[in-house]
């Protein structure tokens, strides 16, 4: 079990996680996701989607096109950084990823994307590739409108979640008196709390 400090931080966490599902304009809603490609790091921001303490795991929506899942297929180790500066606290998560697609968590996840948002997975190019082919055929009068349900399953094709299963977090306070830091590694259904610092 863990020790009382650790029990804290550990709620206070939970907390700020909760509120950043339900509040879009919450700072912990975005953060940043590394992955590897070869021996480079590479960030993005991504939406915070779903988050898990009990089973150690969040997640992100992404595009199957996408190089950070042609990135994870090849090496699944992560890292993602979340900060708040009104609470100044940093959260840092490591572990390995998995991909889900096409399956019964990407379908129940799918009912509840808005129409706008699925358009996003429907266009004819990787998100990141091609920008200037694909922007140089879009029509002078074009417009967006939301999907039609043909449409909408063409979209469901490209759509993944990724599931970020962490093993270590590193929490950071940042505090004028001094700095507070520690590190809880999630093995099993046991959790383990290591001050760093002060």
């Amino acid at each position: 079990m863990l020790e009382r400090e650790f029990q804290e931080i550990y709620g206070k966490i939970n907390l700020l996680m909760k509120k950043a599902l339900e509040n879009s304009a919450h700072p912990y809603r975005t953060f940043s996701l590394a992955s590897l490609d070869k021996e480079m790091p590479k960030l993005r921001t991504v939406v915070l989607r779903e988050f898990s303490f009990e089973n150690s795991f969040l997640d992100c929506h992404s595009d199957i096109r996408s190089p950070k899942v042609i990135e994870f297929k090849k090496n699944n180790k992560f890292s993602a950084l979340f900060y708040s500066s009104e609470e100044k606290i940093q959260l840092r998560f490591n572990g390995k990823v998995e991909i889900f697609h096409n399956n019964s968590i990407t379908k129940k996840r799918w009912k509840f994307i808005t129409p706008s948002s699925k358009r996003c997975y429907m266009g004819p190019f990787s998100p990141s590739d091609h920008l200037e082919e694909y922007h140089s055929n879009i029509p002078e009068n074009f417009k967006f409108e939301n999907p039609s349900k043909k449409e909408s399953d063409r979209g469901y094709e490209n759509f993944v979640v990724i599931r970020c299963h962490f093993d270590e977090l590193d929490y950071l306070k940042l505090k004028y008196s001094g700095h507070l830091r520690c590190k809880l590694l999630f093995e099993n259904e046991n959790i383990n709390g290591v001050w760093l610092a002060p």
